[in-house]
């Protein structure tokens, strides 16, 4: 069968098309302020506001969003990441460390519910914190096509919304909390459901999937996946309703009610088409008796050049409906609505902040430490839990192959890799430390969604340890605890998902069970425990991370990231079994 043929897309590069979005953003808007290192664009300051900073982002290819909507009266800064990709830690971490310097009040991060999102994102909100920033998220999780899923639906296009009403509440004066539950409780009350035409094609790449003439995708996300189910393609009043039938229902919207509504262009879908829609819309809910306040129409939050669109409603509550209504009125020169005052052009809107990370380090003591024989075995330990992953790349990219990239071995391989290098020569004397820079390592060479896995889990086992007074088997218990429950936070997994929680989980119940045991007895129920953790999720149904998206049949092997835990676990048992 001949190779699809790449779509034609007016770029230079595949690798530079993310970077040259951004610098045409400021080529526009000459106002805002670029840190291409970081790729964060931001409102340029030379004061503290003393306001709340907004900020959000997410990957690229979904333009306006995020960076089209900063301006005053909506987002202060937008970190962009790959094309479809989140942002990396470190770069979510500079925008809060960056905005935190001109505005006082705080910082409100708004994301999206994605894997890579929530642990990026939520690895960098909780370095900030540790510095002492004062910082809040909201994971916006409101769409209805993947509302089943174990962490809840996908952040869509009402993420705008949020950004409009944190916004105008900041340019007003509100402090952090009142802005953080006014978004919470927004959350609460917002839909969003759409349709998708023809499918769009990453740069360098063709169509990620075939739709037939006369179909339509219903529920199809902003990352060029299907929608949920092929329906027949109807006229603009008949798809019209095909949406709101369901939102209304997923909402309870009754006779009475009031609405604002959103109609998101996706990318390809024609002005007049658009247009259209926001007509039947206004129809179909006046046949309601529902009074829909406010119509927002255009590009949100698109999907490169999908064809198709998004409706996102929020009922308005009737406590606070009419301050929401306020707060959507509020003025805004966000170049993503219209254009504005930042087209003025100015001299040096490109430029670093280099300092800024310096001065936003690790905030904790460095916690007990261990002698020098204690070292000697953390080090083989290490060292162990290394090599063994290295000999197992082969095994757990097989083993990703039928739900994921395929890759799984590999990232570890990575991981691993650095950290037999770090251990040549660096310190092991405080667990605290070690595990800290372990997190680094898995931020830095590891990288996706397992590396923002491994590194929250690291990070947390960290402060655990910076905290304890000494270093025995109760502290490790706390800090492999402490881990898990980071993990499971920002990751939104559980025991039973079929994930690396189910070795991590096993085992910690059998160390947990055998405290009082000899070590040895300790150890060898530890590894037995994670062996038996890793095979059970052959039999499980994923309900969370990249194998919960793909059909049972893909998911009959051990899950890749529980026997990688398995192997690094026994293989540091093995070491510990051979000293005794």
């Amino acid at each position: 069968m001949a190779a699809k043929p790449v779509t034609k897309k007016l770029i230079n590069s595949v690798e530079s098309c993310v970077d040259d979005n951004l610098r045409g953003l400021v080529a526009m808007y000459p106002k805002l302020r670029l840190h291409p290192k970081h790729r964060v664009v931001t409102i340029r300051n030379d004061r503290d506001t003393g306001r709340v900073a907004v900020i959000s982002g997410g990957g690229s290819g979904h333009e306006p969003f995020a960076s089209g909507f900063i301006g005053s009266g909506m987002l202060d800064g937008a970190i962009a990441g790959g094309i479809f990709a989140s942002p990396p830690t470190g770069h979510v971490l500079y925008a809060i460390t960056h905005l935190h310097k001109y505005n006082s009040g705080g910082s409100i991060v708004i994301l999206g519910n994605y894997t890579g999102d929530r642990l990026n994102f939520g690895k960098a909100i909780e370095k900030a914190k540790i510095a002492g920033v004062k910082v809040r998220e909201v994971i916006v999780a409101e769409d209805i096509a993947s509302s089943h899923n174990k962490t809840g639906g996908r952040g869509l296009c009402a993420e705008v919304y949020l950004f409009k009403l944190c916004g105008a509440m900041s340019a007003k004066g509100y402090d952090l909390d009142s802005i953080h539950k006014m978004a919470l409780d927004v959350c609460k009350h917002m839909a969003t459901l759409g349709v998708c035409l023809s499918p769009c094609s990453l740069p360098g790449q063709p169509p990620l999937f075939e739709i037939a003439q006369g179909e339509m995708e219903l529920g199809a996300g902003v990352h060029g996946e299907a929608g949920i189910a092929k329906v027949t393609m109807g006229t603009a009043k008949e798809v019209t309703a095909l949406i709101l039938e369901k939102i209304v229902d997923h909402l309870k919207l009754v006779a009475g009610d009031r609405v604002t509504v959103m109609l998101n262009n996706l990318g390809g879908t024609s002005i007049l088409e658009v247009n259209i829609m926001c007509s039947e819309i206004k129809d179909y809910f006046s046949s309601k008796k529902i009074k829909s306040e406010r119509i927002f129409a255009g590009h949100m939050k698109t999907s490169l050049e999908m064809h198709g669109l998004h409706v996102s409603v929020i009922k308005l509550s009737r406590e606070n409906g009419d301050f929401w209504l306020e707060l959507l009125d509020g003025s805004t020169d966000a170049p993503g609505w219209t254009g504005t005052r930042l087209s003025v052009w100015e001299d040096g809107q490109v430029g670093d902040d280099d300092d800024v990370l310096d001065n936003y380090t690790r905030k904790a003591s460095a916690g007990p430490s261990l002698s020098q024989s204690q070292q000697e075995l953390f080090r083989g330990c290490l060292q162990g839990a290394g090599q063994a992953l290295v000999k197992s790349e082969s095994l757990l990219n097989k083993l990703d192959s039928g739900c994921g990239d395929g890759d799984c071995g590999t990232t570890i391989k990575q991981f691993a890799q650095a950290i037999l290098d770090y251990i040549k020569q660096g310190s092991v004397e405080h667990p605290s430390n070690v595990l800290w820079v372990l997190s680094e390592i898995a931020e830095k060479d590891m990288g996706g969604t397992s590396g923002g896995i491994y590194s929250l889990g690291l990070a947390a086992a960290s402060q655990s340890f910076a905290s304890s007074r000494t270093v025995n088997i109760t502290a490790w218990l706390a800090a492999w605890e402490s881990g898990m429950q980071a993990i499971t936070k920002y990751g939104g997994a559980e025991p039973g998902d079929r994930t690396m929680l189910d070795t991590l989980h096993t085992a910690s119940v059998a160390f947990k069970q055998n405290l009082s045991s000899d070590l040895k007895t300790l150890l060898r129920k530890t590894g037995d425990a994670a062996e038996v953790g890793a095979k059970a999720t052959a039999s499980m149904t994923a309900r969370a991370g990249r194998a919960s998206y793909v059909a049972s049949g893909y998911t009959r092997d051990d899950d890749a990231g529980a026997r990688a835990v398995a192997i690094w676990l026994q293989a540091i048992v093995d070491f510990m079994l051979s000293k005794i």
